[in-house]
Formats: structure tokens, sequence, C-alpha cells
């Protein structure tokens, strides 16, 4: 669940008429929306809709009126072992590959998010809190206050708002007024029962999320560093440790060990059976509040979570989420390909590179970016002189619509798409010209999409090797003309710094950061490998 996505919002672009090739660039991305004051204070506003969000039947589930009495359920729980945990109330015995955490500088670090706009265009009540509404009536939801405090707290790190800081602190508060004291530990209560997909039984309020205590572990210790108050470090303790509770079936819990001994941080907590959905997007979320207090503390026991949470996304990326040449899947228990959540899938394993260097999680998103790219562009499609057919497509990828177009001469367009089709290639989506709304394959010295596409970074760089053979790099202008090349002949192996991977005028290209190669992107080529 990631109820906060950022924004993918398309710019206009200049039509271009299909006969002459011209070199526009692509567009630059859209800079971040200012921190600071944008149009009329809101915050008092509990009138305005949240446009950003609605229910997903398989990421955020189909909400329902409680089903049972939920403030007796909590003094129940909150009767459970009051006194706190012992060090036999401990989750123990999970895979551990030796992931270890790294430091990563505040730019760097997962949840120091895009920044809040001062105007919220979400629904919140009169402290500014994140709500949302169903049947008529608005409910806390611990994700949301946590993201939208995380949020808030960034454009503080920018500007020192102090409305932004009370807004972070007006989230964060709400979930300590509502917790559930449980174990010794602190847990944030959905209130609303919830509905997953078929198959999996209905979470009854009052129910608790890890990714929910992961993500205020998080806005906890950002509160803790910011304000130097200690009642936060006391929320951000208390918090980490609900997460090393085993699972119980009268008490809160948030993780849990699956019958193959992996560790979940667990987004869907099911309490009777004491299993979850094992939701890898949540999981990795969850992981981010666990490296952030490892950050503040630099407890061990917060590198054992860490190292454990990253061992179970080795395991299970490759073998129950990838989806080869489609859309990852969502969780393990609702095994269903989700379009958007594939991105956060294949952003959050190269972040989960940065910080473990651990080469799988950044082999990971390149596989991820392999099978369903990013689709968003803005940029200028070259097309050779010759024949070429767009087509339209149904959501199973039956063609639908197709039509030729003949050129004389080489030709552009622009494009608004770069995207796989169920079961096919990889397509441009044409808006302008002769083949405006339509799909046509992406094909090297026919079609090709001039500039960067779907690039990754690679910090620290991962290491490019030369068998014995020819190689050329190229350098490029911001519209993709080649401005420069340098080919190069290796007698014996070599290795090179890898920075960064992209689709550069139609080509997989690798940029190597020292040496004969600096500045050059070298296109895929046999002999050319990365680790």
């Amino acid at each position: 669940m990631m109820i906060n996505a950022l924004p993918g919002a398309r710019r206009a672009v200049a039509a271009l008429t299909v006969g002459a090739l011209l070199g526009l660039a692509p567009a630059a991305p859209a800079p971040a929306a200012p921190a600071g004051p944008a149009g009329p204070d809101r915050s008092t506003d509990v009138s305005v809709p949240d446009p950003g969000w609605t229910p997903d039947p398989v990421a955020e589930g189909v909400p329902r009126p409680p089903s049972r009495d939920v403030g007796k359920v909590k003094e129940q729980q909150r009767r459970e072992r009051s006194a706190g945990a012992t060090a036999a109330d401990v989750v123990a015995g999970y895979a551990r590959d030796g992931h270890l955490p790294k430091s990563l500088p505040l730019a760097a670090q997962p949840t120091n998010t895009e920044p809040a706009p001062l105007a919220d265009p979400g629904l919140h009540d009169a402290q500014g809190v994140r709500m949302f509404s169903f049947l008529g009536k608005v409910w806390d939801h611990p994700v949301a206050q946590a993201q939208w405090g995380l949020r808030n707290l960034a454009a503080y790190r920018i500007n020192r708002d102090q409305r932004f800081l009370d807004r972070a602190i007006a989230n964060a508060q709400r979930n300590l007024d509502r917790r559930v004291e449980s174990r010794g530990a602190w847990f944030y209560p959905y209130d609303f029962d919830l509905t997953r997909c078929a198959g999996r039984p209905v979470l009854r309020a009052p129910w608790y999320s890890g990714m929910a205590q992961g993500q205020l572990l998080s806005l906890f210790v950002g509160l803790a560093e910011l304000t130097g108050d200690a009642k936060w470090r006391t929320a951000a303790d208390n918090t980490f440790l609900s997460l090393t509770l085993p699972v119980s079936a009268t008490a809160p819990w948030g993780s849990w060990v699956d019958p193959n001994g992996y560790l979940w941080l667990e987004e869907y907590p099911v309490t009777f059976g004491t299993t979850g959905e094992r939701v890898l997007n949540g999981h990795i979320f969850a992981l981010y509040g666990v490296y952030d207090y490892w950050r503040l503390t630099g407890d061990d026991r917060a590198v054992a979570v860490f190292d454990g949470a990253a061992s179970t996304v080795r395991r299970y990326v490759p073998t129950h989420f990838r989806v080869t040449r489609w859309a990852s899947n969502y969780s393990m228990g609702c095994a269903q390909p989700h379009l958007k959540y594939h991105q956060v899938h294949t952003a959050q394993n190269l972040k989960l590179y940065e910080m473990t260097w651990s080469a799988t999680f950044a082999t990971y998103a390149y596989l991820l970016r392999s099978d369903y790219p990013a689709p968003l562009v803005n940029g200028t499609v070259s097309f050779s002189a010759g024949t070429h057919v767009g087509y339209k497509f149904s959501s199973t990828g039956a063609i639908t619509g197709q039509k030729t177009l003949k050129l004389t001469r080489a030709s552009g367009a622009l494009a608004d798409q770069r995207t796989r089709v169920l079961g096919r290639g990889i397509y441009y989506r044409i808006t302008n010209g002769g083949l405006a709304g339509y799909l046509v394959p992406e094909a090297y010295g026919q079609r090709i999409l001039l500039g960067k596409a779907v690039e990754h970074r690679y910090q620290p760089t991962r290491t490019l090797s030369f068998q014995p053979g020819t190689y050329t790099g190229y350098a490029y202008d911001s519209k993709g003309a080649v401005t420069g090349s340098k080919k190069l002949t290796f007698s014996s192996a070599s290795i090179a710094p890898l920075g960064a991977t992209a689709w550069v005028n139609g080509r997989l290209s690798y940029q190597v950061t020292a040496g004969a190669y600096l500045g050059y992107w070298l296109p895929h080529a046999t002999g050319l490998a990365f680790t």
C-alpha cells in the first residue's frame, strides 16, 4: 500500500508533423512543486476530498464498517502481558543472508520523500491530520498519516517553515493518542474492517499493519532528529519493539516467520492462524522504518531485523513476485500483477541496493525494469524511411486496430509512453502525426526513442566487465544526438566502474564513470557484462 504515490503528471507537447526528422529534446522532468507557500492555506479545511486515492481491491482493499466492538477488543489486547515483553517474546529463528545496513546521505535516505505542498489537496481534519472517507464518515488511516507526516518533514527540512513541522507533529501525535499498548510495545489500530482479495479472510477491526508500524517508526525517528524531543525517541523505541514480537492469537503483531523460515514485516496480518498476505511493497516500506531506527540508535536488534527482512526480499522476488515480461505480483496471498506497484517494487529494489550494497537487489531492479519499464516518457521517436505499422491493443494484448504509414525519408513524432504490451514487446505510444493514438514497436534502426529512458543509477558503482574485443562508446547531448564516440580494443579481459544503465536511443547502454570511457555510454554487446 502506498497512499501518497509520487505524481506522474503528463506535460503538454507541441505538434510535430510526420515527414521531417526534428532534433527535439525530450522534455526534462517537471521540477517538484515548491515546498513553500503555494496558494491559500487550507490546513483547516475538512471538505477537500483526496483525488489521488480510491480503494483498490488488490492493493488497498475494500473498507467496511467494524463488525465487532472495537473498544472492547482493544481493552482485551492491552491486558496481554501489560508488564512488557521478555526475552522469550522476541521473534527469532529467521533466515539471515548477512545484509548489513549502510549509511546514506540525507538526500538518499528512503523516507526523505517528496516534500508536501503547503496547500493540502487531500482530506484532512482541522488539525491537518490526514483522513480518508467511506460511508459518509472520516477515519484515521495510520499509513496515510505516516506518509503525510514524512512528506511534511521533507518540506520542513527544505524551508524550515514551522507549519510543515506542526503538521508532521499533528499526524504523529494522532497515532500516539490512538495507540494500543500491548506486550510492552505500541501499536496503531485501523478501526474499520478490510476486505482483501478473493480467498483472503476479512481483517476485522481493530487490526494492525507492519507497514504502518514501520512507516510511523520512520516518522518518529525523523521527529526525534529534528526536534530533540525525548518523547519521539520513546515512541520510536516502543514502535520498533512491535516489529520484534512474535505472532499472537490474542494480541497485536506485525511480523512473523513463514514456514520457510523467512521474516515478514506484514502489511495485512491475519490473527486467525497467525499468517499474513506477504505484501512486497509493505514489507519493504516497513524495512525502511527499521533502517531509520538503526540510523538513530545503532541497535543490534535493528540490524538483525533489517537483515532478516532484506533476506526475505532476496529469497522471494524471483520465485513469487517477478512475472517475466509483465508486471510483478502485488503479494503472495493476492498473487495478481499490479502495474503501479510494479514500479514501486522496481524502485524499492534499487534503493535496497543503495542501503545494503548487495548487488542482487540492483539485479532484481534491472530485471523488473526489463519486464515492465516505467511507461511515461515525453520525447521524440525517430522513424527510418520505410513502412511502419501502428497498433491498438486490448487489455489482453489482442490487436484491435492497426494503421500503416510509408515514409520516403526519415521522420519523427512525439510519444508519451514507452510500454510493454501484454504478451508482446515494447511499444511507443505516438501522440501526433499520421500514427497519433497508435502504438509502434520499438526496433533499433527503425523506431527509437531519442535520448535516455528508464535510467537506473548505481551508488555505489557496479562493475562492468569487458571480454577481449572491440567496443565503441558514445556521448550524447540532451536531444539524443551523438556528440562523440570512442572505439577501444581490449586484448585481455578488463573492468570499469558502472554508474548507470538506461535505454539510450533505443539500446540498452552502460555508463562508465572512470577510465578511458569516462563520459561515454556503451551499447550492450556480446562480451559486456556487469556485476
